[in-house]
């Protein structure tokens, strides 16, 4: 199990980085990472009917959030946006879709919202000390490193089980 933890974060950190240095990510580490959050869904015996539950309303919200953007960029400028083109890299999408093979619902959504919070506040830190001004945000990347904490900390210091919403919804009940 701890080699499996150990290559989950390693891939993370190959995402970050090149993610950072290129913008660009190869592809072949998100099917990776997807079956090395399968591997330790199996080896927790965490896999079952809620799961796939759990993966399938996760894709639908991403699914649903990627129409729904995209339509306001298409009514925003009076014509068809692929957001897939200009605005939003593949990799950010197939890093969301890995994390679903992970997350529970709520802590998917908690993941994604406080993640793209922290992507642009890093961005703009990034922005401020950098010196090339790149207009593409890394956000696969910074959601990777953003990713790793979550994991780091579920793992080794507080033990939340993130794969399941218990921790969520008892810090909601206080």
């Amino acid at each position: 199990m701890l080699l499996i933890k150990i290559l989950t974060l390693t891939v993370l950190l190959l995402i970050f980085l090149q993610d950072i240095l290129s913008r660009s990510v190869y592809w072949i580490l998100f099917p990776i990472l997807t079956a090395l959050f399968i591997a330790i869904r199996l080896l927790l015996h965490q896999f079952g009917f809620d799961t796939w539950q759990a993966i399938l309303i996760n894709v639908a919200f991403l699914a649903l959030q990627l129409l729904l953007v995209s339509a306001w960029f298409s009514f925003k400028h009076g014509k068809q946006i692929n957001i897939m083109t200009d605005l939003l890299g593949w990799g950010d999408v197939l890093f969301l879709l890995a994390t679903t093979f992970y997350l529970s619902v709520l802590n998917f959504l908690f993941f994604y919202i406080t993640s793209l919070i922290a992507v642009i506040v890093l961005w703009f830190l990034w922005k401020g000390i950098g010196r090339k001004k790149n207009k593409h945000i890394p956000m696969a990347g910074f959601q990777a490193v953003f990713f790793m904490a979550f994991l780091t900390n579920d793992w080794w210091l507080m033990h939340l089980n993130i794969m399941n919403d218990d921790w969520l919804l008892h810090l909601i009940v206080k």
